[in-house]
């Protein structure tokens, strides 16, 4: 292999150099400063996240569509907004989701330039990216490195598991949560929402594909989940019992409560039981069951399997709302 001289290794560097610098500067525009007016009761542990400011993208710039993360917003109605060239405004949150980490604000129209949006189903791992936030409110800061996983699950500001998130060494620095993770095209493929420091810098994004679907939810009137309205957490269930039933599972969600008026209650779901399935999902644990459910509707009729004793139940239930 013929070695590379310095003068080769210097232009492939300015050529990278170049091209960062001129995404950057493409995608700038549409990178804010988001801040919000007064302190919410949720938010994640110290160290894993900056709660109550960070940065925001202009999805829709004739609506004033700007997304940004819950953790960001902390349950506020107002937010204080920094556009490009040190313009503030106001914003109203259209929309909150704790689940997905996920935001709307709607923000004066003037002057709001939106990014461009890309597909993150298209990611590999190794592909270049750069990240992008306005911390300050006075200038667009951006880091560079490449996609180092995907698929990548975090818990979130609800307590629940947030999955298929992607995994970067551009480093989120503090205030650039909400901000884009974007492609060599100038697109738009994530939005930045956790910096791990005490994991050696692990970045994560929620794929801009997931964010679109929940930010067209919020604006559309808000996201309704399906619950069955029990309380509990998982349990190992006994080796005799795994064998007795054959079982396909060696745990399940030992109900602690069940919630007066809910689908639960009606399908006769007590304390004690151990959910095990729904319908022909195998459920090992509260992680499971919400990741099963994200494919039903409220409403819908479903089958929950249970141990009550040495009995193995077959329940009928209707999924009620987390709202």
């Amino acid at each position: 292999m013929a070695k590379t001289s310095l003068k080769e290794a210097t232009a492939f560097l300015e050529s990278y150099s170049n091209a960062v610098s001129a995404i950057a500067a493409s995608v700038s525009p549409a990178i804010i400063r988001v801040e919000a007016t007064h302190k919410g009761r949720h938010g994640w542990a110290e160290g894993r996240m900056r709660a109550g400011h960070g940065s925001g993208v202009v999805i829709d710039a004739e609506k004033g569509h700007i997304m940004t993360n819950f953790h960001v917003t902390r349950n506020s109605d107002k937010v204080a907004l920094r556009l490009e060239g040190g313009k503030e405004a106001e914003g109203d949150v259209l929309g909150t989701d704790p689940v997905s980490d996920l935001a709307v604000v709607k923000a004066p129209t003037d002057g709001l330039k939106a990014a461009a949006l890309g597909n993150s189903d298209d990611l590999k791992v190794g592909q270049a990216v750069i990240a992008l936030g306005n911390p300050g409110g006075d200038r667009v800061v951006v880091t560079a490195g490449v996609v180092s996983a995907l698929g990548i699950e975090l818990r979130g500001p609800s307590g629940r598991l947030m999955s298929g998130l992607i995994q970067t060494d551009a480093q989120f620095n503090p205030g650039m949560s909400g901000g884009a993770l974007v492609n060599a095209r100038g697109e738009v493929v994530g939005i930045n929402t956790a910096s791990i420091a005490e994991a050696q810098g692990i970045n994560l994004a929620i794929g801009i594909n997931t964010a679109r679907k929940i930010a067209e939810r919020l604006v559309s009137g808000g996201i309704e989940r399906p619950r069955l309205g029990v309380a509990g957490e998982r349990v190992r269930i006994y080796e005799g019992l795994v064998r007795h039933h054959q079982l396909k599972v060696t745990h399940g969600i030992t109900v602690h409560g069940v919630e007066e008026g809910s689908g639960a209650v009606a399908a006769g779901i007590k304390k004690g039981d151990i959910i095990i399935g729904l319908d022909d999902h195998s459920v090992q644990g509260v992680d499971d069951l919400h990741r099963v459910l994200e494919d039903y509707k409220v409403g819908a009729e479903v089958t929950i399997t249970a141990i009550r004793d040495l009995e193995l139940l077959r329940l009928k239930l209707k999924l009620g709302s987390d709202k």
